[in-house]
């Protein structure tokens, strides 16, 4: 007979994973619009400043997760999805948001990113109908949702472990028997 192992979760982690996916999407778009406002508007879909935000974003939200259990004890499994489901979430409200940024907001943005593919050897051979075609607004998008998501899987694996802070432990003697574990 072969012992199943179940992790309990300490709190209900979807609505979790919501709540911080849009603290997350938020959080970067406003990050976007305060760059603006200080004359720096964005050249790429993520840069290094972009990425350190999305970490402490994401590191945050983990950690306001942890914070509102009620025995504040979170298992390695339990702050990964919730990185990595808030990750996802606020992806996807950033990439709406860079949507509407470039349609709307700055239309330059375009410009900026077509100069930029047209700059890299690679693309030497593209015709200008191509490079166009790579920095429409909605393929902006989908490229910041996809760069935001990647990112959110990994960082997910060091925040989940930066956070955990509740240890496997057996329970009884049946459990060491039957190796279950909490």
């Amino acid at each position: 007979m072969e012992a199943q192992t179940k992790t309990k979760f300490a709190g209900n982690y979807f609505s979790g994973i919501i709540k911080y996916g849009l603290l997350i999407g938020l959080g970067l778009s406003l990050f976007i619009l305060i760059r603006l406002v200080f004359n720096k508007p964005i050249t790429s879909i993520m840069s290094y400043w972009e990425i350190i935000c999305v970490l402490f974003l994401i590191y945050l939200g983990v950690w306001l997760y942890r914070k509102g259990l009620k025995e504040k004890q979170i298992s390695y499994k339990e702050s990964y999805f919730v990185a990595f489901g808030s990750g996802i979430i606020g992806s996807i409200i950033y990439g709406m948001f860079v949507f509407v940024y470039a349609n709307y907001i700055d239309s330059a943005f375009q410009d900026r990113c077509f100069e930029i593919q047209r700059a890299v050897s690679t693309n030497a051979n593209l015709t200008d109908q191509q490079i166009e075609s790579m920095v429409k607004p909605s393929s902006i998008a989908a490229s910041s949702i996809l760069i935001v998501s990647l990112i959110s899987i990994l960082s997910g694996f060091i925040i989940a472990f930066l956070l955990m802070n509740k240890k496997r432990k057996l329970q009884n003697k049946e459990d060491i028997e039957n190796k279950n574990v909490d």
